[in-house]
C-alpha cells in the first residue's frame, strides 16, 4: 500500500533499529514477518545485508 520510496525507508528504519540484536532475535523477528507480508521480511532482510555490508549492525 505504500509507495516505494515509503517502502524503502521503512525497512532501513527497522534495520537501523535492529542494531546491536542478536542474531537469533533477528531471524525470529523475520520469521514473524514472513507470517504477515514474504515481501516485508524480503525488503527488511535486504536492508539488513545493506546495514550488515557496510558494518552498521
Amino acid at each position: 500500500m505504500l509507495p516505494e520510496d515509503e517502502k524503502h525507508r521503512l525497512f532501513n528504519n527497522i534495520a537501523d533499529s535492529m542494531k546491536g540484536v542478536p542474531q537469533f532475535i533477528i531471524e525470529r523477528q523475520l520469521a514473524h514477518f514472513a507470517k504477515a507480508d514474504p515481501a516485508y521480511t524480503e525488503g527488511v532482510a535486504q536492508a539488513l545485508s545493506k546495514a550488515v555490508a557496510a558494518k552498521q549492525i
